[in-house]
Parts: structure tokens; C-alpha cells; sequence
């Protein structure tokens, strides 16, 4: 008999915990602390405050408010619960439906994309929370407001459970009530604390900040001349005090007056090279771009422009769909599933909310290739397709329409007609066969004819056969076989001619 496979041991419980981690479980403190080497030898007390530095940046600041709001400015549904299951989505219970409705009717209902514009810093700070206001409204538990808190107020203990820090409790903070604050983390699903671009973006900004201070005295330096006063030995204290302050008054006054044995030079400022200050400024910038949006197309360059911008461009679009679905997936196991818990207790399946943050397909390049599909090589489409791919509603029945429906009819026409002359040229099969068959062709060519006459019997224009000619025998590219082709088609137009 057989051995029975046993299957093997499986360990469930978290083993490499933070309490073993050294660098950031402070154990008497029974609290972590942020890894974030930035805010350890930078922070001097401030903690994550001191990346609201990086968010005044003009620069950083932009890009990071373009990346953000290219998650909330897209489209997002409440899927019901059995469609959020399987892929296809199938058609949900009515009961699914209405649970779904509701969800999306509450959310609607108050602040959801200030909140969710909000809690995407966290792409910054490395985490965010969120506040959730609750009130009864008739039967129900709604929404009221969704505020947003710094994560400076807020620490986590070794479970990962956030706690906020107050004025009675400044160290290991309060705990939180359930199904009340909302926390995003981003960067890190080990350490609750995150990794946010606030740690690449802090240098940067740091360099510019005081690049731009040593430019503003470069330009004071060019734009004025340093003024160098001369005094002769044994002069006084009172002597060289009123000379200091003639210099000074040279700032603002347009003269002066001095002793004559006093002097006063002007140094005209010299460099030599050409790096300056506004090269360094510009390089922390694209720094900053390439941090936040992974690129710098969308702010230096011409996006959708053919060759290296456009690949950059998508690499764009892969970062606001991960921040989407990161966003979903936390908006999801919290906000859905309290407002479904209060409102329909005992519910097993949860919708799910879902962000379309794929990019729109160009429809002028989808345009172009339908055409080459439909029209030159004669691919059969049904009309739903291109109602469903440019959004197109489909017309009533006994609506009135737009388009070219003349030409259309008249195209249906002379296709008619063209299969009806084709019926009356070519009465007499077996003679125009015997014809075919006296023809010198190929033996590999040998059939070629017959389905050649038969389709310009049933042919609809001379192009719709080419079309069918070149998808049926590719190797009609060669030149021999062309020919004896065209002498073939000459044949069967001059019998049917003769027999009209």
C-alpha cells in the first residue's frame, strides 16, 4: 500500500517580528521608532514636521500635488460584491447591488476626494491617517466629514497598532477606537511607518534652498560692488567708525563726504568657468521630478512626443496606477467595510472599490488601425464594438442618424449591381473551365483560377477580391506567377465579354 503524503508543517504566526528589529523597536519605550535615517540626524525634534519643508518647495510641492491628483482626478465605482470576486463580473444579487449603491451613495454623500487627495501624502511622509466623523442620519450610519491628520501626532506600537500622541501622554501616545481613523502606508508593508519619498526628496530641496541663498549674494555681489575704505596708520577709533559710515551710506545715498586722507575703492566682483548657481538649482529640480513622477517629461519636456519622453511618460502611468490600487486596497479592508458593518450587519461578501486609473487609449490611433482591419484587409466587426470603444451610444430604433448613409446605400448598390453583371458574364461554366484548363500554368498554381472566377462572380468590388486573394495565397509576391495570373484574368474577362 501506498504511503499517504502527509502534508508538510506550515507556521502561521510572524516570525522575524519588529520587537527583534534593533534598529527601530525602542523596548522600554514599549513603542517604534521611525527608521527614517532623514529624520534622525535632520529632524533635531521636529519629526516628520520636518518634510512639510519639502512640501513648501515650489517645485516639490508641484510634482507631488500632480501625482497625487493623478489618482483622485480619475473615476472610481463601488463593484458589488459578487462582481468584485471574480473577473467577468458576473451579475450581481439584487441584495449585492443595493449594499454596493449605498456604499457609493454615503461616500458621494461627503469630502471622499479631499480625504483620499489627503491621505496620499503618505507617498511623502511615508504614512497618513485619516479621521472618520460618523453620524446617524434616519436609519442609517453615514459619512459626515473625513478629516485629515499629520502623521507627526501619531506612533505605532510593536503590534503595529497606532496610537496618538497628546499632551497627557506625549511618549507612548493614547490607543485609537476602532473603525475611526484610517492609516495609508506607503513605501513599507513591514514597518508601519513607511518609506516616503520625503527621505530622497529632503536633500534636493535642502541643496536648492541653499543654492538659491548663494545665488541671491552672487547677484547682490554683481549688481554692487564691494566697497573697500582706506584709512592711514594711527587712525582713530572715531575716524574709522565715520568712515565705515560713509562706506555703508554708499548703499543708498548717491554721495558722500570724507576726509581727504581717507580712501574709498570699489572691487568689481570676477568669475571664471560657467557652472552657475541656476544650473544647480535646475539639476535638484530634475532630481525632484525624476523622485516623485519617475521622470521628467511632464515638466521639462514634451509629453507623447515620439522617442525617449514617451516611454517616460508611461512609466508615469505605472506609478499612478500602483498608487491607485495601493489607495484601493487600503480604502477597501477600512472605510468600505465599516460602512457595511453599520449598516448591514452580518454581511459575508464586502464590494469593492475600484479607481480606473488605466490610461484612455488614443482614439485616433485606435481610428486608424479599426480602418486598417475593417477596410483594407475586410476583418468582419460588428457594429457594438465600435459603439462600446469610442462611447458612442447605439441609435433607437426609427431614430434619425448622422453619417455618410448615402454613400453607405449607394456602395450596397453598386455592389448588387456588380454581382449581378459578374452572374450574366460568365453564363457558360464549363466552357470558360475548359478555357481555364488550356491555359500553360505552373503545377503549384494548378486551382488558382477556378476560385479566382467564382469569387469575381460573387465579388462584391475588384478590391474585396485582391483582399481575398492575397489573405488565401501569400506567395503571389512572386513575379512568374503574377503574370500568369494577369493572363488568366484577361482570359476570363474577354470570354465573358464574348458571350454577353
Amino acid at each position: 500500500m501506498a504511503e499517504e503524503t502527509k502534508r508538510p508543517p506550515v507556521v502561521t504566526d510572524e516570525v522575524a517580528t519588529i520587537e527583534k528589529d534593533i534598529d527601530i523597536f525602542a523596548g522600554w519605550l514599549k513603542r517604534l521608532e521611525n527608521p527614517d535615517p532623514v529624520l534622525r540626524t535632520e529632524a533635531a525634534g521636529k519629526g516628520l514636521k520636518l518634510y512639510d519643508e519639502v512640501d513648501r518647495d515650489a517645485h516639490a510641492g508641484s510634482v507631488l500635488q500632480q501625482r497625487i491628483l493623478a489618482v483622485v482626478g480619475k473615476e472610481w465605482e463601488m463593484i458589488p460584491a459578487k462582481s468584485a470576486r471574480k473577473q467577468g463580473r458576473p451579475a450581481a444579487t439584487s441584495q449585492e447591488q443595493v449594499v454596493a449603491d449605498f456604499v457609493s451613495e454615503v461616500l458621494e454623500g461627503c469630502n471622499f476626494d479631499q480625504a483620499r487627495q489627503e491621505i496620499l501624502k503618505a507617498v511623502l511622509y511615508g504614512f497618513f491617517g485619516l479621521e472618520t466623523l460618523w453620524e446617524p442620519k434616519d436609519a442609517s450610519i453615514v459619512i459626515r466629514k473625513i478629516l485629515g491628520k499629520h502623521p507627526r501626532r501619531f506612533v505605532f506600537t510593536p503590534e503595529r497598532e497606532p496610537r496618538l500622541l497628546t499632551t497627557d501622554n506625549m511618549v507612548d501616545g493614547e490607543a485609537l477606537p476602532e473603525r475611526k481613523f484610517v492609516f495609508l502606508t506607503w513605501g513599507d508593508s513591514d514597518n508601519p511607518y513607511g518609506r516616503g519619498l520625503g527621505q530622497k526628496l529632503w536633500w534636493p530641496v535642502w541643496f536648492k534652498k541653499h543654492g538659491v541663498k548663494f545665488w541671491l549674494v552672487f547677484l547682490e555681489k554683481f549688481g554692487m560692488p564691494t566697497v573697500k575704505g582706506k584709512y592711514p596708520a594711527g587712525t582713530g577709533p572715531e575716524q574709522k567708525k565715520a568712515l565705515l559710515e560713509a562706506i555703508e551710506a554708499i548703499q543708498n545715498d548717491t554721495g558722500l563726504t570724507m576726509p581727504d586722507t581717507m580712501d574709498v575703492e570699489f572691487l568689481e566682483a570676477s568669475r571664471a568657468g560657467t557652472v552657475t548657481h541656476e544650473q544647480l538649482c535646475n539639476y535638484m529640480d530634475r532630481q525632484i521630478s525624476k523622485a516623485v513622477l519617475g521622470q521628467t517629461a511632464s515638466t521639462e519636456g514634451t509629453p507623447g512626443k515620439l522617442g525617449n519622453e514617451e516611454s517616460q511618460e508611461n512609466v508615469r502611468q505605472e506609478l499612478i496606477e500602483a498608487d491607485a490600487d495601493l489607495l484601493d486596497a487600503c480604502l477597501n479592508e477600512t472605510l468600505v467595510r465599516w460602512i457595511v458593518d453599520f449598516n448591514f450587519p452580518g454581511t459575508a461578501a464586502y464590494p469593492k472599490l475600484k479607481t480606473y486609473a488605466a490610461a484612455k487609449p488614443d482614439l485616433k490611433q485606435q481610428s486608424e488601425i479599426d480602418k486598417t482591419l475593417v477596410v483594407d484587409i475586410g476583418l468582419p466587426v460588428g457594429t457594438a464594438y465600435f459603439y462600446e470603444t469610442y462611447g458612442i451610444p447605439a441609435p433607437q430604433e426609427g431614430e434619425e442618424t448622422v453619417g455618410n448613409t448615402k454613400k453607405a446605400a449607394a456602395k450596397k448598390e453598386e455592389k448588387a449591381a456588380f454581382a449581378e453583371k459578374a452572374g450574366r458574364l460568365f453564363p457558360d461554366q464549363d466552357a470558360l473551365d475548359r478555357a481555364v484548363e488550356g491555359l500553360s500554368l505552373q503545377s503549384q498554381a494548378e486551382g488558382i483560377l477556378k476560385p479566382l472566377v467564382e469569387m469575381i462572380q460573387a465579388g462584391s468590388s475588384y478590391e474585396e477580391i485582391l483582399e481575398s486573394l492575397e489573405e488565401a495565397y501569400p506567395s503571389l509576391n512572386d513575379q512568374a506567377l503574377e503574370d500568369m495570373l494577369a493572363r488568366a484574368m484577361f482570359a476570363a474577362e474577354t470570354w465573358g465579354r464574348l458571350n454577353a
